[in-house]
């Protein structure tokens, strides 16, 4: 029973920091991208979207804000 328990400990943390290190990937990425580049939604909606939709809110974040080869929407 014990053993279970750490097995269940040990993945719930290593999920936590998969979670954690993408989503600050994804931040540090949106900061260093220009209000020009982005498209659909300003920075602060792209933040909140990476930040409290996870795993669909960095993806949309990856395959939208910024567009095909980088190109933004003007």
């Amino acid at each position: 029973m014990n053993n279970s328990l750490t097995v269940v400990l040990i993945t719930v943390v290593a999920l936590a920091g998969v979670v954690v290190w993408f989503d600050r990937r994804c931040l540090a990425d949106l900061a260093r991208t220009g209000d020009r580049e982005l498209r659909y939604f300003d920075r602060n909606t792209w933040a909140l979207i990476i930040v409290l939709s996870f795993p669909i809110g960095p993806a949309l974040y990856m395959l939208y804000a910024k567009g095909p080869g980088g190109r933004g929407r003007y």
